[in-house]
């Protein structure tokens, strides 16, 4: 496995490390979604409280699960995709005891699958409820795949082309894009310039069954790129600073140290052990299945890119992650 990539961008300190190799970002492209949805709400496109039947076709809604009582076209929400309290199961990781073609333990099965959205959502119909909107946090890609439909309904544009002009372009994201999505054979993937990634012993990179990353992610950027959108989102130039903090400001906790807003994530270091990381600063951004992460540091004015190429090495990326926190921690 090839050694991580780390950028660490501030005012008083520069360290890059593994090389400037575009990567697959997974999780942390749900940033980038979130923000193209807030850039809808702020033009006036929809509401952060708009129900899914005034944005969606009854064919996206109507046999998705939905606890008794509740009609998903008009009791979920926006803002229940945005902070994964719709109700819905994942596709990806679904409740226990039920299985999809599009899990996490069949992605590799079939690696040359190109996966639609309509396809994703399909997934989903046998499922389970997790619960009433509102009521219950629980992550998931299914959410990102009706509000990556939001956009398309909203702008009229294919949800890919609708990142690039609005989010890309305007951040200055000069070298990333979504091949999974894009292509539509495993052939057009064959000379795909992204870092290598794993799951357990299956590499990857070039599969086309990562299309199931649909407007969950899916985005293949250079480390440079990802700080880039920092600047951007963080800079007032996609969503205004109020926007920004209702977006990033924690809600539901997924675990110990990790905590979930509408599209964004916060860490913090001190509900980890050891106990020496209490009183560091809690970074807000976007964290990857593969072990990638893109966090900014307000105070410090810094930025936190990390690839480290599998889940299976998430708890390491923690590590270096909190050792680079500790380091900012003594910049003013």
């Amino acid at each position: 496995m090839p050694p991580p990539q780390v950028l660490v961008v501030s005012p008083h300190l520069e360290l890059e490390l593994g090389g400037a190799q575009p990567f697959h970002a997974a999780s942390v492209g749900k940033v980038m979604t979130a923000t193209l949805v807030a850039m809808l709400v702020e033009q006036g496109h929809l509401a952060f409280d708009s129900p899914l039947g005034r944005l969606l076709p009854t064919a996206d809604i109507a046999a998705l699960p939905a606890a008794a009582g509740v009609d998903n076209s008009t009791d979920v929400t926006v803002e229940h995709l945005l902070t994964h309290t719709s109700g819905l199961p994942d596709y990806f990781e679904p409740p226990r005891g039920s299985t999809t073609a599009a899990s996490v333990k069949t992605v590799a099965a079939q690696p040359d699958r190109r996966w639609t959205p309509a396809e994703l959502l399909a997934e989903t119909h046998h499922l389970p409820p997790v619960g009433r909107p509102g009521e219950r946090f629980r992550y998931g890609d299914t959410a990102f795949v009706l509000l990556g439909r939001i956009v398309e309904e909203a702008t009229g544009e294919p949800f890919n082309t609708a990142l690039r002009k609005r989010v890309f372009e305007p951040a200055a994201m000069e070298h990333s894009s979504t091949p999974y999505s894009d292509a539509r054979t495993p052939d057009d993937l064959a000379s795909l310039d992204v870092a290598p990634f794993w799951l357990g012993s299956h590499q990857l990179n070039r599969a086309l069954s990562m299309s199931l990353d649909w407007a969950g992610g899916g985005i293949v950027s250079p480390p440079a790129d990802l700080v880039s959108f920092q600047r951007a989102l963080h800079g007032g130039r996609l969503v205004s600073p109020e926007t920004l903090r209702w977006m990033a400001a924690p809600r539901h906790r997924r675990r110990r140290g990790i905590h979930y807003g509408a599209g964004m994530v916060t860490v913090r270091f001190g509900e980890f052990t050891p106990p020496f990381l209490r009183g560091l600063a809690e970074p807000v951004g976007g964290l990857g299945f593969f072990a990638t992460h893109m966090f900014y540091y307000p105070r410090q004015d810094a930025h936190v890119v990390l690839n480290f190429h599998s889940y299976g090495r998430m708890n390491q990326s923690f590590v270096a992650h909190s050792r680079i926190a500790q380091v900012l921690s003594t910049l003013r």
